[in-house]
């Protein structure tokens, strides 16, 4: 299994100390953020596409977490997190209304007060947008990174305000917190 996003072994100790114990891990992936905050001690949901999670049922670390739900699942489960994860899943949602579908079934999971941890693929100084754009989900180069002002426009009508953010070599991480 793949080591855990730096985002989420940085702000481990954090979300401990804020007693955020339960986690949604949505967007899980290969669970290797699940696996390693479970190994912490955390209480982790883990929920992917469909297609992914029939994957994810035959993998031994599925006994690592709490439940393994499809996104379609999600809207309806009122999972009452402290903590929700998305670690790159902005970078493979394209489409503005299902961007805003993903933090509306992220904010309906979350408790008041809880947090959101974003980890995204950031935009390098030397990327530029064509001088034809004039929205950054119109073009490839534009829409396949963000910065924290980007995300903060995209939260802020989810009552998710930002808290914290980093930049390192070609990612951004974020903590949101529920208003």
């Amino acid at each position: 299994m793949t080591r855990a996003a730096e985002s989420v072994r940085r702000y481990s100790r954090f979300f401990k100390k804020q007693n955020a114990l339960k986690v949604l891990d949505y967007g899980t992936g290969n669970m290797r953020n699940a696996v390693f905050l479970s190994d912490q001690g955390f209480r982790v949901f883990a929920a992917d596409l469909p297609e992914q999670v029939e994957k994810l049922r035959a993998c031994p670390a599925i006994r690592r977490v709490e439940r393994l739900l499809a996104t379609d699942e999600l809207p309806g489960s009122r999972l009452d997190v402290d903590l929700v994860l998305s670690s790159y899943v902005f970078n493979i949602i394209m489409d503005h209304d299902e961007r805003h579908s993903y933090l509306a079934t992220a904010v309906a999971n979350l408790r008041p007060g809880g947090y959101l941890l974003m980890e995204v693929r950031c935009r390098q100084p030397h990327e530029r947008c064509d001088t034809t754009c004039t929205d950054y989900f119109s073009c490839a180069e534009c829409s396949k990174t963000l910065t924290h002002e980007e995300l903060d426009t995209l939260l802020a009508p989810h009552g998710l305000r930002r808290i914290s953010h980093y930049y390192r070599s070609h990612a951004m991480s974020a903590i949101y917190q529920m208003d």
